[in-house]
């Protein structure tokens, strides 16, 4: 509910009064926004089983659940492929993405601490998980066996489910370690060394020769997506640019980039997916990169950042538009159509083959050619997948090739303390032809009306 706004005695100043009333109805285009939807998808859920659009796809439930189960299947077959290939026997992953590319399972603990403590271990023939006892009933949910997963710590499940039971408990992470690694065979070894503490990367070390750092490597394995990889990163975009023009239609003199924030974010829930980074930032504050919203009242003439995402069911988005409070100033809406012709030129220029560092200085000429000079940047985009943030990052010096199958956001962002900020990003598929877009709203600098 949005707090009922007084307009005050009939003897208040109308200036005062004139502000407090655009507050009060932008307020409820705010909260219509989202009753709209959220009244249309109850009905849907009511009659219908369909959840949505991923593509060209329509999607239910049952589609997704498949999906899902199909998808956790092909990457550890991925995982084993490569080992084999690489001449590896056991591989150990422990950050949030990477043990759900092996295991299907996206804990909750790792979504709010990164430095949770868990594994993954992938052999041949074996898929074990070691976590934390609280984690033990959700990995089951998840589709891993009971007997593989090895629990630590103290936590209850009541009942006689195989959920709730489980005959062998460890006190800590290092002794579940231990017991998961008797059960296996094998002397070489790659394990994600910056996500595991000494103990166990001592224990591991005494079964091989030579550790490998399995961090690049699952970084490289993950760098090509899948074929429902790109579906669910299509989707999750969509989902994203849904909000963005939720929040934009929200926007108004009065109102705060935190109110607008929060249209962003129910959108993205109605749409099924986890609001993570939300950036949306108006007036000088539009400068500051990565902001906190807050209570400020949008005024005439500024500029309202917007560099947002979600997660839908691990898949990330990060999309970025701008809008302006009234018509924008001369000097606004020239440094805007130079960092959009920059992307533009982004895009136009990206394909298999060339290296990260050309795409790179593609897009810096074509701004500062476009009059804003100089354009200092340290990158113009970034892979992404289960991390926001995935390999190869687009910077000036990165002599990487780019792989078709490998799914990309590209920007062009500027910030100016004391004068605002502004950017613009869309996120797509490199493909043998060029890039796929995933987005597809429109990218110019929008207008709020006054």
């Amino acid at each position: 509910m949005f707090p009922v706004v007084n307009l005050g005695s009939p003897t208040a100043k109308p200036i005062a009064r004139t502000r407090i009333a655009r507050t009060r109805i932008a307020r409820t285009r705010i909260a219509m926004t989202g009753l709209t939807e959220r009244i249309r998808e109850i009905d849907n859920r009511n009659n219908d089983p369909i959840i949505g659009t991923i593509g060209d796809v329509t999607l239910d439930r049952s589609a997704l659940a498949a999906g899902l189960a199909a998808l956790a299947a092909e990457r550890l077959a991925r995982i084993r492929t490569r080992m084999a290939e690489d001449g590896l026997d056991v591989v150990v992953v422990a950050s949030p993405e990477n043990v759900l590319y092996a295991t299907g399972y996206e804990s909750m603990g790792a979504t709010i601490n990164r430095r949770y403590s868990y594994a993954a271990i992938v052999t041949a023939g074996d898929l074990l998980m070691v976590a934390p006892a609280a984690d033990f009933a959700p990995a089951i949910d998840a589709g891993l066996a009971p007997d593989a997963i090895y629990p630590f710590g103290t936590f209850f499940f009541s009942g006689d489910t195989p959920a709730a039971l489980t005959s062998v408990r460890h006190a800590t992470f290092e002794e579940a370690f231990a017991a998961a690694l008797a059960r296996m065979g094998g002397r070489r070894i790659a394990a994600e060394n910056a996500f595991l503490p000494k103990g166990i990367l001592d224990a591991l070390a005494t079964r091989t020769e030579h550790l490998c750092d399995a961090s690049g490597w699952m970084l490289a394995l993950r760098s090509r997506k899948l074929n429902f990889e790109v579906e669910l990163l299509r989707y999750t975009t969509v989902i994203t640019e849904r909000a963005i023009e939720a929040g934009i239609a929200a926007a108004a003199v009065g109102v705060t980039d935190k109110e607008v924030a929060s249209v962003v974010a129910s959108q993205m829930a109605l749409g099924g997916g986890l609001p993570r980074n939300l950036t949306v930032v108006g007036g000088l504050r539009s400068a500051l990169a990565d902001a906190m919203s807050t209570d400020r009242p949008l005024e005439r003439g500024d500029l309202l950042r917007f560099d947002v995402g979600c997660s839908f069911n691990g898949y990330k988005s990060d999309m970025a538009r701008t809008a302006v409070i009234g018509e924008p100033t001369p000097l606004q809406a020239r440094r805007y159509a130079a960092l959009l012709a920059g992307l533009e030129a982004e895009i136009a220029f990206i394909r298999p083959g060339v290296r990260a560092r050309e795409v790179f200085a593609t897009a810096v000429r074509t701004v500062e050619e476009n009059g804003l000079a100089p354009f200092r940047r340290q990158h113009v985009g970034h892979a992404i997948g289960l991390a926001v943030y995935e390999h190869p990052v687009i910077t000036p010096d990165s002599d990487e090739a780019l792989q078709a199958g490998s799914t990309f956001c590209l920007e062009t962002p500027y910030y100016e303390p004391g004068w605002g900020g502004m950017m613009v990003e869309d996120t797509g598929l490199l493909t043998e032809s060029g890039f796929d877009l995933f987005s597809t709203i429109d990218r110019s600098l929008r207008i709020v009306p006054i």
